[in-house]
């Protein structure tokens, strides 16, 4: 029963952000609602339905930040990324959509795609088929904030992008179960730019 809420909530959002569409405020107050507030109330109303192994050692932490400091060198650090540029972009405003985005995106889209939906998929279909239908899923869910109104072209770039994304963070739950370890790779990768620019 909460597999299957949880994945008609994340095949909601998707078709509600391109059917209304969801911009701005009203983006992140239908993420807020649907894939943060009802499945927490979901989850709530049937705990202990799934249990999770968490291992004991001291290798859940350390190992996991070793990959994030890696993955950070790499996708965020080095000189072929690109920066963020603020020129003409209220700093106030800027400031308030990196904190709604780690917010909604690093804690909320982590809670709901790896910790509830992710862990649900793994016991009903295995491990790694339960990463790749979450990674999909998480993918689609980011069409509303990055369509461009070319819908076979929007979801292959979804899937390229965010889904390789959804992959990365996928493995990284399955193999240390490390919620934290997920919201801060999820964090970093949404905000180390702006955060950079801000900074400068």
């Amino acid at each position: 029963m909460t597999t299957t809420g949880l994945v008609v909530l994340a095949a909601l959002f998707p078709l509600v952000t391109v059917a209304v569409p969801l911009m701005g405020e009203t983006y992140v107050l239908g993420k807020l609602i649907l894939l943060m507030i009802v499945p927490a109330v979901l989850m709530l109303a049937v705990r202990g339905s799934v249990s999770i192994t968490w291992g004991r050692d001291s290798s859940r932490w350390w190992a996991p930040a070793i990959v994030i400091v890696v993955w950070t060198l790499l996708s965020q650090v080095a000189s072929w990324n690109p920066g963020f540029d603020l020129a003409g972009l209220d700093v106030a405003f800027v400031l308030t959509a990196a904190i709604a985005t780690a917010i909604t995106a690093g804690v909320g889209e982590e809670l709901f795609y790896r910790r509830w939906l992710q862990t649900r998929l793994e016991a009903l279909l295995g491990g790694w088929p339960g990463i790749v239908v979450t990674s999909v899923v998480f993918a689609l869910m980011h069409l509303g904030s990055h369509g461009t109104g070319a819908p076979l072209l929007d979801v292959a770039r979804v899937i390229v992008v965010q889904g390789s994304f959804g992959l990365f963070v996928g493995v990284m739950w399955w193999r240390y179960r490390n919620l934290t370890a997920i919201i801060v790779v999820h964090i970093i990768s949404n905000g180390w730019a702006v955060a950079a620019a801000l900074l400068r």
